[in-house]
């Protein structure tokens, strides 16, 4: 399986020491990439892309944080948890079989 490597650059991040489950998002928006959203969680004043794994409609999968790092993507559950998020809005459109499969390839 291919990491892509975003080298994204984050004001500060907090260690995470021993996930025990995986939350999976969408990234409620039909093209956004990987620096979009790093973009827009750096403009509400958070360290950077909040999810450790960005999936693309096409299954590439890109590296956001470190996964020895804490990510912030879901309250409460952040020191606890490895974020996925999925390019796409799944409100709206259906996920396609090349992202789960992509999806399901990296959770395991």
């Amino acid at each position: 399986m291919k990491i892509i490597e975003t080298n994204l650059k984050f004001k500060s991040l907090n260690q995470l020491r021993k996930p025990s489950m995986i939350v999976i998002h969408h990234a409620a928006h039909s093209s956004c990439t990987v620096k979009d959203v790093h973009n827009w969680h750096l403009s509400n004043g958070w360290s950077g892309f909040g999810y450790h794994f960005f999936i693309t409609k096409d299954g590439q999968i890109y590296r956001g944080r470190s996964e020895s790092t804490m990510g912030a993507h879901c309250k409460d559950y952040n020191n606890v948890s490895l974020g996925i998020c999925l390019q796409g809005n799944y409100d709206k459109e259906e996920v396609s079989y090349v992202q789960i499969a992509a999806l399901l390839k990296l959770c395991d």
